[in-house]
Formats: C-alpha cells, sequence, structure tokens
C-alpha cells in the first residue's frame, strides 16, 4: 500500500507536463465566477435581515462555488451559459433586496460593480475585466486580507463540494447551505479587521466538521459501514469503463445502468484516483460488475491507454491539458473540450461506446492493494492511552526526517485515506485526556485540506506536505502557515 500512495504522490500528471500552475487566463474566468457569486452570498446575508431566504439562489452559488477550473480545455460554451445565469441571479436578488429596503424605509447597501454581461459577452472579455480587477486588488488590498480571503474561498469551495454531494442523496437537505454563504460572503468587505477574519475561519471550523460526518453518515447508510478492502489492481480481459474523480454517487448509477443494459456481452468497470474509496464500501465491493481499480494518479497517462470508455464525474480535479480527447464522458456542470455529455443521468452511450471497443485482450497477473480501516482497534488503543502526547500520521509519510523532533513520542499511524472520520474520534478521546496532539497530513489533496482546516480551532499542532499549485493557491497555504501556525513539511 505505500508503494501504491507514493506513485501516486511522484506521478502527479502536472510534473510530468511542467504545467503546475493554473493558466492566468483560467483563474481570471473563475474570479468572474467567484465575483459573482460573492456578490449573491452578500445579498442573500442583506435578506435574511428581513427573513427572506431565495433556495434557487443558494442552490445555484453552491453549484457555483463547487466548480474548480483549472484546465485550459474547458467547454467555453458552458462556461459563458452558466456565468451568465449567475450574474442573472445576482442582479434578480439584488433588485429584491432594493426593493424591500424601499418598501422598509431601510437604508440600502450596495455592492459597487461595474460589471455588465449579455449573451454577446466573449471570453476574452471576460479575462481581460478580471486581469485589471486582479492587478487593483493586489494593488489596494493589504497581503494579509488578500491571503485569508483566498483560503476562505476555498474552504467555503471544498464545504460546497461535500454538501453538493450530500443533496445528490438527499435532495431535501439545506442545513448548512446558508451558512457557507455567509462565510463566503467576508470576502466582500476590506474594511473587516483580520483578527476578525481569522476569528470567523476558525468559528466555521465547527460546520465543516459536522458537513463531513453527515456525507459520512449518508455514505455508510446507503453503501455499508466502511471495512477494510483489497481491490484488485490488475486487468481483466473483456470491454471496459474507466470512472474517474470521487464522485461515489455517480459510480452507483452507472453501475445500475450496466445492470439494466441488456447485452449478453461482459462489461468490466474500473475505479481511478480518488474512487478507489469506493471499494472500502461493501454496496461497490460485493458488486460483480466493479473488478478494481486501475492506473495511479496521473490522469492524462492512464487517460491514454486504457482501452475503454472514461467516464469524468463531477468533482473530477485534474488537469489534462495535454490529453488527446477520446471516447471520454463527463456530466461535470463545465466540462472539457471534446468530451461527450451525459445528460439526464443517462449512461448508454457510455456503456455502448465501451461495447464498439475492444477492451483489454487479456488477463494480466493478478496485483491489488491492501489496505486497512481499523476504526474499532484504533478507538480501543486510544482508550487505554495514558501518555502525555502523541504524533497521528494520516497516510504515508515520504521520509522520517520531519518527525525527528518527535522520536521519543507515541506515534499513530492512520494509514487509510477513509480515516478521517477516525481522526476526528481519536482527536475527541485524546482531549478528554488533555493529551498533546499533533497531526501530520502527509498528502496535501482536497480531502486532507479540508479536513486540516476543520482542525483550525481545536488547539492542535497542525502540519501538512506542501500542496501542488494547480489545485491551491499557494496564498492558502501562507495563510496556513503565517495566521494560523500550521507548518508546511
Amino acid at each position: 500500500m505505500y508503494n501504491f500512495f507514493k506513485n501516486i504522490s511522484e506521478k502527479n500528471s502536472c510534473q510530468l507536463n511542467g504545467a503546475c500552475s493554473i493558466h492566468p487566463s483560467v483563474n481570471a474566468l473563475y474570479q468572474v465566477l467567484a465575483n459573482q457569486i460573492r456578490e449573491i452570498s452578500f445579498y442573500l446575508v442583506k435578506l435574511k435581515e428581513f427573513n427572506i431566504t431565495d433556495e434557487n439562489a443558494i442552490d445555484l452559488s453552491l453549484k457555483g462555488l463547487s466548480i474548480f477550473l483549472i484546465n485550459t480545455s474547458y467547454n467555453q460554451k458552458k462556461y459563458l451559459d452558466f456565468i451568465y445565469d449567475i450574474y442573472s441571479a445576482k442582479c434578480e436578488i439584488k433588485e429584491r433586496y432594493k426593493k424591500h429596503c424601499k418598501e422598509n424605509e431601510f437604508p440600502c447597501e450596495i455592492i459597487d460593480s461595474n460589471f455588465q454581461l449579455n449573451k454577446n459577452t466573449t471570453i476574452s472579455e471576460l479575462i481581460k475585466y478580471a486581469q485589471n480587477n486582479i492587478a487593483i486588488k493586489e494593488k489596494h488590498v493589504d497581503k494579509t486580507k488578500q491571503r485569508l480571503y483566498e483560503l476562505i474561498t476555498i474552504f467555503a469551495r471544498l464545504c460546497a463540494i461535500e454538501v453538493i454531494k450530500i443533496k445528490k442523496l438527499d435532495k431535501e437537505f439545506k442545513e448548512y447551505d446558508f451558512e457557507i454563504l455567509r462565510f463566503f460572503a467576508l470576502t466582500n468587505s476590506y474594511s473587516i479587521r483580520n483578527e476578525k477574519i481569522i476569528r470567523r475561519i476558525k468559528e466555521f471550523s465547527s460546520y465543516a466538521l459536522m458537513i463531513m460526518n453527515k456525507l459520512n453518515t449518508i455514505y455508510e447508510t446507503r453503501y455499508g459501514k466502511k471495512e477494510s478492502a483489497t481491490p484488485a489492481t490488475n486487468a481483466f480481459m473483456g470491454h471496459c469503463i474507466l470512472v474517474s474523480g470521487d464522485d461515489i454517487d455517480e459510480l452507483e448509477k452507472l453501475l445500475k445502468a450496466i445492470e439494466k443494459t441488456e447485452t449478453k456481452e461482459e462489461i468490466n468497470v474500473y475505479t481511478n484516483g480518488a474512487l478507489f474509496l469506493a471499494h472500502f464500501y461493501p454496496y461497490f465491493k460485493n458488486n460483480k460488475y466493479l473488478k478494481g481499480h486501475w492506473g495511479g494518479d496521473n490522469a492524462e497517462y492512464d487517460f491514454s491507454i486504457f482501452p475503454g470508455s472514461i467516464l469524468i464525474t463531477q468533482n473530477f480535479i485534474q488537469k489534462i491539458d495535454t490529453l488527446y480527447r477520446g471516447e471520454i464522458f463527463s456530466n461535470k456542470l463545465i466540462s472539457f473540450s471534446k468530451v461527450f455529455d451525459i445528460t439526464n443521468d443517462n449512461y448508454m452511450p457510455l456503456i455502448e461506446c465501451s461495447l464498439g471497443l475492444d477492451g483489454f485482450l487479456k488477463t494480466t497477473e493478478k496485483t491489488s492493494i491492501k489496505v486497512s480501516y481499523d476504526r474499532e482497534k484504533i478507538l480501543k488503543f486510544l482508550e487505554n492511552f495514558e501518555e502525555q502526547e502523541i504524533i497521528i500520521i494520516s497516510s504515508f509519510l515520504n521520509g522520517v526526517d520531519v518527525i525527528k523532533d518527535h522520536e521519543n513520542k507515541k506515534i499513530l499511524y492512520l494509514n487509510c485515506p477513509l480515516e478521517n472520520d477516525v481522526l476526528e474520534e481519536s482527536i475527541k478521546i485524546l482531549q478528554k485526556k488533555n493529551v498533546k496532539i499533533t497531526i501530520f497530513f502527509a498528502q496535501c489533496n482536497l480531502s486532507s485540506l479540508n479536513m486540516l482546516m476543520a482542525l483550525l480551532d481545536k488547539n492542535i499542532e497542525l502540519n501538512i506536505a506542501n500542496c501542488p499549485h494547480s489545485l491551491i493557491n499557494p496564498h492558502v497555504i501562507e495563510s496556513l502557515n503565517k495566521d494560523f501556525n500550521v507548518n508546511i513539511i
């Protein structure tokens, strides 16, 4: 298992092709989107003072927050359509707020903005507008506030992603929607003191934990309690589909669609990237169509040699700019160019495509990954723990130099990436015993970053591996280090 995760870390696709940062034009377009959601969030908070809630604006804003735009090969029409929807919602809710201010003789607070959008607006016009705004902000806003607002932005986005996952399986779930947008709305004001921003970030950490717990409960209720697993990593002869991302519900829908397919030809499904987590739930572990996990974490390489059709799920977040598009399908809100769209959860074109391809011509030598989920064993160990200090290492740690100052302390290894829930339970047990806790997040990905930020208010010494710039703005890491005393390893 160590070597598997080590390979994932070392074969990062952007490192191989030298594109480890987001292109300035793509970053500019995301800023346009984020700015419109900021304004919507501002007016939603203001309307709440009149006990008015706009569910459509909230839902659209959360979807927008959940988007990671990092590839230059995005579908421009989808982007323009979505930004127009966001802009229209902003204008509508702004007018609604102004109307209620007037009716109640209440002084309105309006965000000054010269941004105008219509159906004829071009991508180049949006990029130019955003780049000018970015330059103004960098000139007039102090560096500390800039990095704090970047941290709020990524924190709100990570929580929005989790909430969207919950909503896919529980359409009535709305418990934390407004809290996320109220948190994000903080980034509209540059007069707020930095100390207050830091305090609000710590206060929001508790919501992040509650959202993670809710998602974990929903998954285990639907797919069974997590358990140790040994998914196969070799290829099996026959037609095949590769599913990449971390959206377990899409994997479920695909497997059900295959089951309903009236064909006598066998179709083998493989997970890729973060979706290997699915194998630890009994529902997927025991599914006859799901054969194993294939590839590492270099999507460009994996996709280029896979002999079947490929499904990119909603939360697939990797740079694949240099990849030649083949038989790839996706239902992302803003999908890649030259990729076939999945509409209305209709996976039949994907399935039919896989049947038209040769697939793997033979079954390769049997290989597998063994990953243990030792929740009960770990919690029992901690219940009997009597030391004053403990080091907790989440995922593998590449080298021992970073923990040489802790050689005489007890070390607990949480090697399974499913163990965020175990980590939280462990912290509760240890803090009741007044044990000093040091945590090393040995990989920086969206899951570990979200968990780390959810612990910012817990009086724990936190350490995290440096993050790839293709996913995380360097200002976020700088803020964690300088404003929250998180050590970067």
